[in-house]
């Protein structure tokens, strides 16, 4: 979809997206129009939106990457985005045009009456959009693009409260500002996990046991494989000293033995698309003194702890019933991590990890290649499926008589079947 020209403005101008930005107080007249406006009576979707739609870009100055953020949000959320019936009108038209025509030639949304009869739900688009769309069609290189989205996304959702706009969903659009506010704390730390995960531990068990790396591995880096960063030498210090740090008795003496006899090796984890993190040890100034003590170079760890997750978003695992079973009863299988402390402060309960995860004979788990990392709010929808979607040349739409049509259904002339 071909980025649209955002209105334009004053470059010194207030965007109204600043912090602590407010709108003005209402006039007698305005909250008066207004009151007439968003008459509870009116349709929601294709007049009390849209009406809003129209006098929240009017209100509001848009940067052009602010603005492609924003189209792209209400695309995901069914609205059309792109030249409105009246564009191409020039100064000279604007001039003999009233506030109301103006806007209409501005504006560049629309929602079409067919959509009356789709749900309206604020909170799962946001979280949608928030959470299985933005972060990977935009390209977040700082937490001020995450920002950009979340702040710009609460500001419209502030205008449809603060002018009345659906009382009906107040509830609801309260509840999508709440996901905005968890967005805008989550998405960067997700963003770090990925690029600086899964951790000098995880990444050493990987070299040794199995996965990715142990795969990858050449001795001394023969074939200028730039994918190790750590050799067989310094993987075994890593996870010796990780153990005795942060490990049970047990892991200890279980992992030593099989160690000793060349029989310590790693299985996957089947059926699973990786891990939800259900809390988070930090590690404690006796982790610290000893790291500090005996290996000054290695990063002290603590612990990551979380369960089996499969993606809500991908294809299912055709899993026996015995397993499909212990999903349903939510008996699913528990994680325990060794995680450095630099990437555990970005890990919170809720995040969803999307990596192999591997488990050693000695009970002790890691993982590996963090292809993803979702929200807490993750919520998958199909609605980015549609986007850009037209409908095929040659389809012929027949209008539905009025007397089959529902008296409520004011999309109902573009209801029909394909020929």
């Amino acid at each position: 979809m071909d980025t649209i020209n955002p209105p334009s403005g004053l470059p010194n101008k207030p965007t109204g997206f600043e912090e602590f930005y407010v709108d003005t107080p209402m006039t007698p007249d305005e909250h008066q129009e207004e009151t007439t406006l968003y008459d509870v009576r009116r349709p929601i979707t294709h007049s009390r939106v849209e009406d809003a739609l129209l006098r929240f870009q009017k209100v509001r100055r848009f940067e052009s990457e602010r603005w492609d953020i924003f189209l792209k949000y209400l695309a995901y959320g069914g609205i059309d985005i792109g030249p409105h019936m009246f564009a191409g009108v020039d100064g000279h038209d604007l001039k003999n045009m009233d506030t109301e025509q103006i806007m209409m030639a501005r504006t560049q949304t629309t929602i079409r009456p067919a959509t009356s009869g789709l749900p309206v739900d604020f909170n799962k688009v946001v979280k949608g959009y928030l959470t299985s769309f933005f972060p990977y069609y935009f390209v977040i290189e700082s937490e001020e693009t995450v920002k950009l989205a979340t702040v710009t996304i609460r500001s419209f959702l502030s205008y449809l409260l603060y002018h009345d706009v659906c009382p009906e969903y107040k509830d609801n659009v309260e509840e999508g500002r709440k996901s905005c506010d968890t967005a805008a704390e989550e998405l960067w730390k997700n963003q770090l996990l990925t690029v600086n995960g899964p951790g000098d531990f995880n990444a050493a068990c990987s070299t040794l046991f199995g996965g990715f790396l142990h795969d990858t591995y050449t001795q001394d880096n023969q074939w200028g494989n730039t994918l190790n960063l750590i050799t067989r030498d310094v993987a075994h210090k890593v996870v010796k000293f990780g153990l005795a740090a942060a490990g049970s008795n047990e892991q200890v003496i279980q992992f030593h033995k099989l160690a000793g006899n060349g029989s310590c090796s790693a299985k996957r984890v089947d059926a699973i698309h990786g891990f939800e993190v259900t809390a988070v040890s930090r590690s404690g100034s006796a982790v610290s003194a000893f790291y500090q003590k005996h290996a000054p170079g290695l990063n002290p760890v603590g612990k990551l702890y979380g369960k089996a997750y499969c993606d809500p978003g991908k294809s299912a695992f055709d899993l026996p019933s015995d397993d499909h079973a212990k999903w349903e009863e939510g008996s699913v299988q528990q994680f325990e991590f060794f995680v450095e402390e630099s990437l555990l402060q970005v890990c919170y309960p809720g995040m969803k990890v999307i990596a192999p995860v591997w488990e050693l004979g000695c009970g002790v788990h890691f993982f590996e290649d963090v292809q993803t990392v979702y929200c807490s709010l993750y919520t998958p929808l199909p609605n980015d499926l549609l986007l850009g979607w037209q409908k095929p040349r040659g389809v012929v739409v027949k209008k539905i008589p009025d007397d089959q049509a529902s008296t409520d259904d004011e999309g109902s002339e573009e209801k029909g079947t394909c020929e």
